[in-house]
């Protein structure tokens, strides 16, 4: 059993709120812990190599997974081992000071900031340099806004709203993603030392671990409701993730000098502990409202790993001793820092991950590392200032430097002129065509908000335009044409939606395992309001091609395949156009644009963001346009070909119609790219395809409904 602490008096909080505490703080990737001595003695910090080979194995499942190898598919896995070693370490740092009567707030967060911040600065000033000199202005200031969430200590609710998951396209070019999990641990601290202390002072020793326990528990529990009830959310959550630190915290409370087990038992334990790490790494399908079930046994087995009388018992703990093993994990805090950069400039570069490129990546991850263990980590973890000072050279400063230079950034459109004059005029296309509230109506579905009215001045809106994300960015092609009909349009938009009546999609968007519910609410708000009002045309528009998968269903148990679904939006689409032709509406469907060709801006803009110092204006040029079969999916085609004999008053728009011609799709107009991001065109590209389409076909919604 551990001993109990000598008491400390009411008269001793300001103390432990102020008093320096100038004990060795031991290296954060060595792996420091408790370990009573028996009787009245004091305990002592004892070494074991065995956990920083337990870092190890977690930062190399980590890189191996971003790495894009196919051998631990879910290597992300490594990141919860990390998080049950911190709650393990930082709980027996802060029981040892407690009983040594020695514990201090201000000399706990002088020793963590002191170890954390100086490698988080230094990957801040690294990657603020790279991104100046490669970010185009956008993407320039969205990453500015990521270094300031970084800087508070909240990067992981900023990534949960800016990507579309975990792992996502929209989320590879991001260098601060992984910063998510530092804001984790930031949070936890300033959770953890002031509740131990708390409970500690106060309650009794069966009490007091009755109390973690049950918190623990209690976490464990939140976290399985949050992965069922919202796993499109759920991932980047501290409310998700506090239990795996506590079970780390676990590991240190409930541990006894007097439980110890033979070394078979305790070795076979560890085998079966570290086989299901291994084993939970090699699924492939575990991600969908992660953490979960999985999560918490990688938990488990880890805090068995990391147990006195358990973990250092086993002949495990001599095969995580191995010298590598030991040299990866004093590495792991910068590998892990520095990994996840490395890949994001190669993903903005358009640098696929072959053979040759995947080498260069763990090459240069290594290297980065061990530089910045030699010249930050180690330079810069025994260094002692005072609190004060402390928070503000390193956590105070930062924060608000990097808050001002987004705002610096936001005012000047984050400086073009970086790239040189002749790309000046490419950027300010792109940022006068922006509409000033079309990205507030994407996300929209109750046709109140006044910003999502464009077109002609009219008292109220006689079209709505409707659908998924790619009916958003129709919005310049769909103004252009009702500004010349003297329409007024409501643009609502609901993110990767299939905005029909009745239907649901599974496994779809965020919503991981499940039913996306605020879609099939957003359908159905739409359809109301269709019915309720008295549109002149209702315009739906969609990334039809996306949904032919086995995802739409009606309900939770429906059995699901392919057919299954194109039978689904058959039905639904038709009772879509009763529903506006019932209303006195005229349907119209936007078809696609071309599909975005993959690398196509990497392509086109690699020549801007290495100013010609790689590409040549010829291999731009030859980006400009892309091979095109004319075919259309054969299910869309024959069903939109059905829906106009059926629904005499559809009209069909197709902007491919103006976009493609003799075989080839346009991927800029004027030299601007069409595309914007990962399919949606660009605003500039929408607004001139209007234009075009008016003058080679005229205006459909001209036509008397």
């Amino acid at each position: 059993m551990l001993n109990r602490p000598a008491e400390v008096s009411a008269k001793a909080l300001p103390r432990l709120l102020k008093s320096p505490d100038n004990r060795k703080d031991p290296h954060p990737c060595a792996s420091a812990v408790v370990t009573a001595t028996g009787g009245n003695r004091k305990s002592s910090i004892e070494y074991r190599a065995d956990i920083d080979g337990l870092r190890a194995i977690a930062v190399l499942l980590v890189l191996i997974f971003h790495g894009g190898l196919a051998l631990f598919p879910s290597g992300y896995i490594g990141v919860d081992i990390f998080f049950v070693i911190s709650g393990y370490l930082t709980t027996s740092i802060i029981m040892k000071s407690l009983e040594n009567g020695t514990f201090s707030l201000t000399g706990f967060y002088t020793r963590r900031i002191w170890r954390l911040q100086p490698a988080v600065i230094a990957l801040l000033s690294v990657t603020l340099l790279v991104t100046t000199l490669l970010y185009l202005p956008d993407d320039y200031i969205d990453f500015l806004k990521s270094e300031k969430y970084t800087s508070l200590l909240i990067s992981n609710q900023y990534f949960s709203k800016v990507t579309s998951g975990y792992a996502t396209p929209d989320a590879a070019s991001l260098p601060l993603l992984h910063t998510w999990s530092l804001a984790i641990e930031w949070q936890w601290y300033l959770v953890l030392p002031l509740g131990i202390w708390v409970l500690h002072r106060y309650l009794a020793q069966r009490v007091f671990k009755a109390i973690v326990l049950g918190l623990t528990l209690t976490a464990m529990a939140l976290a399985l409701y949050l992965s069922r009830a919202h796993p499109d959310l759920n991932y980047y959550f501290f409310t998700a993730r506090i239990f795996e630190l506590m079970i780390g915290s676990c590991a240190v409370i409930f541990s006894s000098e007097r439980f110890r087990l033979g070394r078979l038992s305790a070795s076979l334990i560890c085998a079966l502990a570290l086989a299901t790490l291994v084993y939970c790494a090699t699924l492939d399908d575990i991600l969908g409202g992660f953490p979960n079930n999985h999560a918490i046994a990688v938990c488990i087995a880890t805090a068995l790993l990391l147990f006195r009388g358990i973990g250092d018992v086993g002949i495990t703990s001599s095969i995580l001793a191995f010298k590598p093993l030991v040299f990866i994990g004093t590495l792991s805090y910068s590998l892990y820092l520095w990994h996840w950069p490395v890949l994001a400039v190669m993903s903005y570069l358009g640098i696929a991950l072959t053979l040759v490129t995947t080498v260069m990546y763990f090459v240069a991850t290594f290297v980065i590392a061990y530089i910045s263990y030699v010249l930050v980590e180690s330079k810069f973890r025994k260094v002692r200032i005072g609190f004060s000072r402390t928070l503000l050279l390193l956590m105070i400063l930062p924060a608000i430097s990097l808050s001002l230079l987004h705002s610096a950034a936001k005012n000047q459109d984050g400086w073009p002129n970086r790239f040189g004059a002749d790309s000046i005029a490419m950027f300010q296309s792109l940022k006068a065509s922006v509409p000033a509230n079309r990205e507030d109506c994407l996300g929209v579905s109750d046709g109140n908000k006044p910003g999502c009215i464009m077109g002609a001045a009219q008292a109220k809106p006689q079209v709505l335009l409707m659908g998924d994300s790619y009916s958003n960015h129709y919005w310049g092609f769909v103004e252009t044409l009702a500004m010349d009909a003297g329409l007024s349009v409501l643009a609502q938009g609901y993110p990767a939606c299939l905005a029909l009546p009745r239907i649901y999609l599974y496994n779809w968007y965020k919503a991981k395992n499940a039913l996306y519910e605020k879609c099939h609410a957003a359908a159905q708000r739409y359809y109301a309001l269709i019915a309720s009002s008295q549109f002149q045309y209702v315009i739906i528009g969609q990334f039809w091609e996306a949904y032919l998968t086995d995802s739409i269903v009606t309900k939770l148990d429906d059995p699901r395949s392919h057919e299954l679904s194109q039978q689904r939006l058959g039905a639904a689409i038709r009772e879509a156009m009763a529903i506006i032709v019932k209303s006195g509406a005229t349907p119209v469907l936007l078809m696609n644009t071309s599909p975005m060709p993959t690398g196509i801006n990497e392509c086109l803009l690699k020549r801007v963001k290495l100013r010609g110092l790689m590409g040549s204006a010829e291999q731009s040029s030859a980006c400009a346009s892309v091979p095109w079969s004319g075919l259309e999916d054969p299910f869309m085609a024959k069903l939109f070909s059905e829906l106009k004999t059926e629904y005499p008053s559809l009209l069909v728009i197709d902007p491919k119609g103006v976009q493609c011609k003799d075989g080839n799709c346009m991927t800029t107009v004027d030299g601007v790219p069409v595309y914007r991001d990962i399919g949606h065109v660009s605003d500039y590209a929408s607004y001139k395809f209007g234009e075009m389409y008016l003058q080679r076909f005229g205006n459909p919604l001209k036509i008397t409904p």
